[in-house]
């Protein structure tokens, strides 16, 4: 045989052999390759599937990824989102933190380690990781409020809003950041600026209608009445918003305070047509009555607040005087003798049997319950001009 002929076959036999034993090799990347993409689908499926709130199906799916590629980081971080969903933070606890070893530096793992932490009532290592999420992204100010809320939760409330303050500047646009200063404002009772916390969030998302309730309840809380009415109104105002019970009372409440009891009438009434089996609704649907002069009304609904309630003490003390008011001395006197039995402590129970004393000609009995309700709150303002009254028509008569 010719020596080209023996080359050629020996090379030829040579690239055989290397065609051969790479063929294998190609076949792993490319079985590789189907697992990879088949990874990705199940995993847009359980990302999806998770949006929508199916979480067994979520979970389902995720793991289906991950047995195709185990070290699916995206799906590994879902399967830790689902833990903490179910309840096992313990679970994503540990999930999180293998990853978090092979990427030291995500803010969004950091982050969703605090949460699972946090749910699982590990406060100081959650907020250590919400520090760190920070830190690592200064753009993420859920790790900022969710630092806070730990805060809260660890009973340093002073320490949350401190914190929450030193980083309004760095705020920008989020109004998530000042409805929390806003809360947080609140909690701690400085409620002018809770209300300015509570507008400037209004003002970045006027569409968000839990701000504009949150910021009615400060103003109510600051005493700025006329300011709840125009809140209140303007939410009553958009479409499709319907008020619970506690808008109209609020609303009922602020009216009463501006001078206005027939709208404030009108307030609670839908407030009682909104919660009929409450009976704060109508005890303050009595005192509006009361403010427009119409102890028939008071009394109906004093009593509706009392067949809900039996022996609550504002419906009660309303009702006696209302009875007072409406002329029927004697059931007044029964309804606040009553009263007295089982509010001994009350001052104002003291006061209106006085009253009730005071208007059958008992004078002496007048004066003793109206010494009692001082005895009982020394500032009681309402008592020592009762007390006053009674002494002087005492002293006219003996003149």
């Amino acid at each position: 045989m010719k020596r080209w002929i023996l080359a050629a076959i020996v090379l030829g036999a040579a690239s055989g052999c290397q065609q051969q034993k790479g063929f294998p090799d190609q076949k792993v990347e490319a079985q590789k390759r189907w697992f990879g993409t088949r990874a990705r689908v199940l995993y847009q499926i359980a990302e999806n599937r998770f949006s929508n709130g199916q979480v067994d199906g979520a979970a389902e799916s995720v793991r289906q990824a991950l047995l195709l590629k185990p070290d699916y980081r995206d799906a590994q971080f879902l399967l830790a989102r689902v833990d903490i969903e179910r309840g096992r933070y313990a679970s994503a606890v540990r999930r999180l933190k293998d990853i978090e070893k092979d990427d030291p530096n995500s803010s969004k793992v950091a982050y969703l380690l605090g949460v699972a932490q946090e749910k699982g009532r590990e406060f100081p290592e959650a907020l250590a990781n919400y520090r760190r999420a920070y830190a690592l992204d200064e753009s993420n100010m859920s790790a900022v409020k969710a630092a806070a809320e730990v805060l809260v939760s660890m009973g340093e409330t002073r320490r949350a809003q401190l914190h929450v303050d030193s980083y309004l500047p760095k705020a920008g646009e989020d109004p998530g950041l000042y409805e929390l200063a806003g809360r947080l404002a609140m909690i701690s009772k400085e409620y002018d600026r809770a209300v300015a916390h509570y507008l400037r969030a209004r003002d970045l998302d006027p569409k968000n209608l839990r701000y504009l309730e949150a910021l009615a309840g400060a103003e109510y809380a600051a005493g700025k009445y006329s300011h709840v009415l125009d809140t209140l109104t303007e939410l009553l105002d958009r479409p499709g918003y319907r008020g619970g019970s506690w808008v109209y009372t609020m609303l009922g409440d602020a009216y009463l305070a501006q001078g206005e009891p027939h709208r404030a009438f009108d307030a609670y009434f839908t407030a009682s047509e909104r919660t009929p089996k409450e009976p704060a609704a109508w005890t303050a649907l009595a005192r509006s009555a009361l403010a427009m002069n119409d102890p028939s009304r008071a009394i109906l609904a004093a009593r509706r607040a009392l067949r809900l309630a039996a022996g609550q003490l504002d419906a009660t003390l309303i009702l006696g005087y209302a009875l007072l008011r409406g002329g029927q001395v004697d059931e007044a006197m029964g309804t606040l003798a009553d009263a007295a039995r089982k509010h001994p402590r009350s001052p104002m129970v003291h006061c209106l049997l006085g009253r009730a004393h005071a208007a059958k000609g008992n004078h002496a009995e007048a004066i003793r319950r109206y010494t009692l309700a001082l005895k009982l709150d020394p500032k009681n303002a309402v008592a020592r001009e009762l007390l006053i009254a009674s002494d002087t028509k005492q002293i006219s008569k003996t003149d």
